[in-house]
Order: C-alpha cells, then structure tokens, then sequence
C-alpha cells in the first residue's frame, strides 16, 4: 500500500530529497576532480579514498533512496518513530551542508583553472584525462552520471552506447526468465504449504537461482563494457582534433 499524505516524516523526506540535488552535482564534480589523470588525491587516498566513495553512494543513491521512502511510507510510523527520524534527518542534513560546502571549496581551484580554456577545447582535455574504468561503473551505478559526462565532455556516445547495450541486454533477459519459467514452472503455494521440498523442486529453485544471478551479472557487465568501449573511442577521437588544431 502506499500513500503520500504529508506528516512529519515525509517533510523529512522532501527536505533529504531537497537535499540530494544539490549533493548530487557536487559529488560527480568531486568525482570528476579525482578520476582525472595525472591528478593528485591529496588526503583521498587508501582508506579515505575508500570513504569518499561511501559518501559518493550515499549522496547520490541513498539520499532519495530514504527520502522516497520516508514520503510515501512514512506514515505507518508512529508519532514517537516519526520525531526520532526528524531528529536523525535533520542531524544528516546539517552534517552533509557541511561537507558538501567543503567539497565545493575544493572544487573552487578546478572551476579557476578551467575558466582560462573555452568550453570546446576544456571537453577535448577533459576526455583524454578521463580514467575509463571509473567512469564506466559510474555510468552503471550512479543516477545521471551518464548525463552529467554527456554534458561536461560535450558528446552523447557513451551515453548512446549504455542505454542501447542495456536495452538489448534486458530485452535478451527477459525472453532467458520467460523461457525458464515455461521450461521450470514452479508452483509458488506449493513451495510454501509443503514442509518438506522434493529433491526435483530442489534442482528447480537452484537452477533458477544461478540464472538469475547469471542475468543480473549480464546486465552489469552490459552497462560497463560499452561505455568504457565508447570512452576510449571519444578519447582518440579528441586526441585526433587537438593534434589537428597544433
């Protein structure tokens, strides 16, 4: 059941889905800072660097994550529940304006630096500092990475590349789980009303279990290959046109 009735704990969700705009920008700008090459870390290094990508998934994926939930379920809480989650989100949200008020200060010396370029040229360097592997599992993982690369690197191929490898991919996966559900049915009241499972429906629930991890590793490999793919062709792509313009 869901409802969306304003009370107390969907106000805390709108305020950390308010929250996660501003979050979100400054994080893949964060993100983009480090994964240049040749740039220095600094103090985001072994287990900080280990951190920093913590609050990376934090910020982007649990920020409107909780506050989805907190909205649209929030009211099953009771009124006690619903003041220890107001407190606990409010503590969440006066700790990340400060971090991310320290992320936007380091940024400072990027946004310095890349003023002096036109934007044309500043996308043609961006892209050959780019490192491949990270930006390919953030076009995976984090929500408008993808779009934010289209944006900053001035082209659409890896973002073309992604949504059309996953939409082969998961047209391919479903006909695998359609095709198994006929070749294996499995009776959902039966699994449950039985104390005991026969050996067959054993083999069944295991079979179906390792296609589906199989389907799932599928897709995420399908949303990293060709992106990394398309990254190393826009690369050479702009290393062609900066030689041209020397």
């Amino acid at each position: 059941m869901m409802y969306a009735g304003l009370n107390w704990a969907a106000y805390s969700g709108l305020l950390l889905l308010a929250l996660w705009i501003p979050a979100l920008f400054v994080s893949l700008r964060r993100f983009d800072a480090l994964m240049r090459r040749g740039q220095a870390r600094g103090p985001v290094r072994g287990l900080g660097f280990g951190l920093f990508l913590i609050n990376l998934a934090g910020r982007n994926i649990a920020l409107p994550l909780v506050g989805g939930i907190l909205f649209f379920q929030g009211w099953r809480l009771d009124p006690i529940l619903q003041l220890g989650i107001n407190l606990l989100v409010l503590g969440v949200v006066f700790e990340s304006i400060r971090s991310i008020r320290a992320d936007g200060r380091e940024l400072k010396r990027f946004s310095r630096r890349d003023a002096q370029q036109s934007a044309r040229q500043l996308a043609l360097e961006n892209r050959l500092q780019d490192r491949a592997w990270p930006w390919s599992i953030a076009h995976c993982f984090l929500p408008f990475a993808g779009i934010y690369y289209a944006i900053t690197r001035r082209t659409i191929t890896p973002l073309l590349w992604d949504f059309l490898a996953r939409f082969v991919v998961l047209l391919a996966s479903a006909g695998i789980l359609v095709l198994f559900h006929f070749l294996l049915p499995l009776d959902a009241e039966q699994i449950i009303n039985e104390p005991t499972l026969t050996n067959e429906l054993w083999v069944q629930l295991w079979i179906r279990s390792i296609v589906g991890l199989l389907v799932v590793l599928i897709n995420v490999v399908a949303g990293v290959l060709p992106v990394k793919a398309a990254i190393r062709r826009i690369q050479a792509d702009a290393r062609i046109r900066l030689e041209a313009r020397e």
